[in-house]
């Protein structure tokens, strides 16, 4: 059974809006779409930035940095230059609080395939 870590109040995160919060030393963003509430792994999987800082677009969350966009329901990459998927985690609510369980699957930041000498 996933653990799972109170990670805001239920109101906190208006529709249409996204909020980065830390969790166990990871970055987590919580999106309202249309009163759902989504999370996922607050990191591009194209190069690091955080989700957070480029916003809401209907039901995608938009890379500051060069603009990929992300599905927050699937996690799934929906325009270049991403092409990985970023993590989604679990949601639940409770008395008036979101709780969130932590996937596994983390971004990995760096470790490309180095220069060639």
């Amino acid at each position: 059974m996933p653990e799972f870590h109170k990670l805001a109040k239920a109101d906190e995160v208006a529709s249409g809006e996204v909020k980065q919060y830390q969790v166990e030393g990871r970055p987590v963003a919580l999106c309202n779409v249309d009163g759902e509430l989504y999370a996922l792994e607050d990191v591009c999987t194209h190069a690091f930035a955080h989700l957070s800082e480029g916003g809401l677009e209907g039901a995608q969350i938009k890379c500051p940095l060069h603009g990929a966009k992300f599905d927050v329901k699937t996690g799934e990459a929906k325009s270049l230059p991403a092409v990985k998927a970023v993590p989604t985690h679990e949601l639940k609510a409770e008395d008036g609080n979101v709780y969130v369980a932590l996937n596994p699957k983390r971004v990995k930041i760096g470790g490309g395939r180095g220069r060639r000498r």
